[in-house]
């Protein structure tokens, strides 16, 4: 049932969302989003039967505990031709019969079992978290892909716009046969390369549309809605504001957060647990197992009449290749070993992990703000050059470079702004949390 509830929901989700864009009539946004590839995930899908069915198989270990009971009955009725006998010539029977069984010692195996079982549903639901937060990463990417590529566009039509001003100056100037021809050349050359640049950039504006159109959904041409990069002002001065001291503390802090929320470590521990358990279970092979039985039957012939037979049992068994126990119980020595090696190298990588998100974070922190001011720097220089190249006071090379800078420094802060983003989603994933809101909060 409750797996049932949640197909449900998915598909509801699934299907509002799509319905709400297929028109693009609103702008998409991040959340909703994540929304609509999670509902489209077949991987999600597919971790969610895991959980309900290792919680099934855990139910089923449990009742291995219960008494096992069992039921029969039968009838017969039996007849013969041929000479008259003192026999009656037909006779009727029948019989029923209730069993009942009970394990009473078998060296604690099945609760051991009971309890690697529920080990083993905790870890499918670990799974399914770390499949959530893995999706939801991949949402972050396609989402601020498509953004960057959007802004990418934006500044190649900037550029082309700027190369265009100057050509149609240029021209004027040759006509006016103030500008030699070799300089309006180049100056059609250059505006050719920026259209180059923006047919590029156009070309993964439609891959990443099409990218994010096949996780959600819904028309490569669905709006997306921007990113208000005037909300992080705060959080980006307090990370440009970081001195040495500050970004170690920062740094133990954030891996405090992961090593409580990550799912992969959870599913290291709940994997060394499991290991641990199996060992005991290997070593309850020594030990006997005891088991009794009851039986009681009702029989009825119509020659015999009613009888009440019953039985009680008791048994006992041992395997006596002890060889094959030890071999058992050496070998889950091993996996366990391996099972705590693995789950201390799973910290150690990702604590390694965490602390170079955490820097790539905090340096496309910086990186905004010394972009931003560089592309400041460069469009003021860039309109003194254009008003100097009007006044033929500046050459078109002069004016070239300018607009190369404000180029390049508008490309760099765009990288900036979505490197930012998308490093904090990492971080966020390698944490095991859906979102950076927990991380942001632990800058001082």
């Amino acid at each position: 049932m409750g797996m049932t509830k949640r197909m449900t929901t998915l598909v509801l989700v699934s299907s509002i969302l799509a319905a709400r864009f297929a028109g693009a009539e609103d702008a998409l946004s991040l959340q909703q989003a994540r929304a609509l590839i999670l509902s489209h995930s077949g991987t999600l899908r597919g971790a969610q039967l895991a959980v309900d069915a290792a919680s099934l198989a855990a139910q089923a270990q449990g009742y291995a505990a219960l008494p096992k009971l069992s039921a029969s009955a039968g009838a017969s009725y039996g007849y013969k031709f041929g000479p008259a006998t003192t026999q009656p010539a037909n006779t009727l029977s029948g019989s029923a019969a209730v069993t009942a069984s009970q394990t009473l010692f078998e060296g604690g195996k099945i609760s051991t079992l009971v309890k690697k079982y529920g080990y083993a549903t905790e870890a499918a639901r670990e799974n399914l978290r770390a499949t959530r937060v893995s999706l939801i990463g991949q949402a972050d990417a396609a989402f601020f892909a498509l953004l960057e590529a959007q802004a990418s566009v934006a500044a190649a039509t900037s550029d082309l716009d700027a190369a265009k001003l100057r050509q149609t100056i240029a021209q004027a100037k040759i006509d006016a046969g103030i500008l030699s021809k070799s300089s309006f050349l180049q100056t059609a050359a250059e505006t050719s390369g920026y259209e180059t640049t923006l047919v590029l950039a156009k070309k993964s504006l439609a891959s990443a549309r099409a990218k994010l159109a096949s996780l959600t959904g819904l028309p490569a041409a669905t709006a997306i809605a921007q990113i208000d990069f005037s909300a992080y002002d705060g959080l980006l001065a307090k990370l440009s504001a970081l001195d040495e001291a500050a970004i170690d503390k920062l740094a133990n802090d954030v891996t405090a957060l992961a090593k409580a929320n990550s799912p992969a470590l959870t599913g290291y521990a709940l994997s060394s647990q499991q290991a641990k358990l199996a060992v005991t279970i290997a070593k309850e092979a020594y030990l006997p197992t005891l088991a009794a039985g009851v039986s009681q039957s009702l029989s009825y012939g119509d020659v015999s009449g009613y009888s009440y037979p019953g039985s009680v049992s008791l048994t006992a068994s041992m395997s006596l290749d002890l060889w094959n126990t030890k071999n058992a119980v050496d070998s889950a020595f091993v996996v366990a070993a391996q099972a705590d090696l693995d789950a201390s190298q799973g910290e150690t990588d990702l604590e390694l992990g965490l602390v170079q998100a955490l820097y790539e974070w905090i340096s496309s922190a910086g990186a905004i703000g010394s972009s931003t001011k560089a592309l400041q720097y460069a469009q003021s220089n860039y309109d003194n050059v254009l008003e100097q190249f009007k006044l033929s006071t500046a050459t078109s090379s002069d004016l070239s470079t300018a607009e190369a800078l404000v180029s390049t420094d508008e490309t760099a802060l765009i990288a900036a702004r979505y490197g930012f983003l998308s490093n904090l989603s990492t971080l966020s994933g390698l944490a095991g949390l859906e979102d950076g809101s927990k991380i942001a909060a632990l800058v001082p």
